[in-house]
C-alpha cells in the first residue's frame, strides 16, 4: 500500500487501484518521435498495481542475462485518481468522478516492447515489471488545479529530458474518462495515466529521475 500526503489538507490518501489504465500516444509529438500515426481515438492499456512504488523508492533495472532487456525508458505523465465508480459516463459529467491528481512515471522496457510489437504481441510485460510505476509525491484534490494546463518536466541527473504541457494532450481528461468507461467500469481508486510527451529516453543504474508537474510537485527515484 502506498500512502501519499494530500497537498494543503494535512491528510493522507492510500492508493488502492484495482487497475492502472495508461494512454498511449496521447501527445502528437510523442507519436511522431516513434514514427507512429496520431490515433483517431484514445489508445489504452493497463499496468498492474504490483508495479507501483512511491517517491524516494528505487526503480530496479531488470537483469539483462535473464530477460534480455537492454533499454529502460522514463515517461512522465499526469495521473488521474478516480473518486467514485463510473460506467458509460458522459464527458460533461466525467470530472465529477475525479478524486485528485498525482505524478506518474510509466517506466518501460523499450526494447522488449519493440520486440513484442514486432511479433504482434501485446506489450503488457514491458510495462509491468516490478518498480516500473513510480507515483507521487502527493495528491492534489480535484478542483485545486486545472488538468488542461499543467507543465510537465522530467530530468535525469539534473538534465531536462522531457518538457511539455497537458494542453498538448490529443484527448483531454474528460474525454479519456468517458471513453474508457464505455469499455470498463472505472472504480474508486483506479488510476488513469494520461500519456507522456516527447523526449522519452533511457535510464541507467545510478541515475536520479525527477518527474515534475506543478503544482503537484516532483517525484524522485533512484535507479539501481
Amino acid at each position: 500500500m502506498i500512502t501519499l500526503p494530500i497537498k494543503g489538507q494535512g491528510g493522507t490518501y492510500e492508493l488502492h487501484p484495482v487497475k492502472i489504465v495508461c494512454l498511449g500516444k496521447n501527445y502528437a509529438a510523442h507519436a511522431k518521435e516513434f514514427d507512429s500515426q496520431i490515433p483517431s481515438e484514445p489508445m489504452f492499456f493497463c499496468k498492474t498495481p504490483t508495479c507501483l512504488i512511491s517517491d524516494g523508492q528505487k526503480i530496479r533495472m531488470p537483469k539483462k542475462e535473464e530477460l534480455g532487456i537492454e533499454r529502460v525508458d522514463h515517461e512522465v505523465e499526469l495521473a488521474v485518481i478516480i473518486g467514485k465508480d463510473c460506467k458509460d459516463v458522459a464527458k460533461a459529467e466525467a470530472m465529477e468522478h475525479v478524486f485528485g491528481y498525482t505524478v506518474f512515471n510509466d517506466v518501460t522496457a523499450r526494447d522488449l516492447q519493440k520486440r513484442d510489437i514486432a511479433k504482434m504481441w501485446p506489450w503488457f510485460r514491458s510495462k509491468n515489471l516490478d518498480t516500473f510505476g513510480p507515483v507521487g509525491p502527493r495528491v492534489v484534490l480535484a478542483g485545486e488545479l486545472d488538468p488542461r494546463d499543467l507543465p510537465l518536466e522530467l530530468k535525469v541527473n539534473g538534465v531536462v529530458k522531457q518538457r511539455s504541457n497537458t494542453r498538448e494532450m490529443i484527448f483531454p481528461v474528460p474525454t479519456l474518462i468517458s471513453f474508457i468507461s464505455k469499455y470498463m467500469t472505472l472504480e474508486e481508486g483506479d488510476i488513469i495515466a494520461t500519456g507522456t510527451p516527447d523526449g522519452v529516453g533511457p535510464i541507467q543504474a545510478g541515475d536520479v529521475v525527477e518527474a515534475t508537474i506543478e503544482p503537484i510537485g516532483t517525484l524522485r527515484n533512484l535507479v539501481e
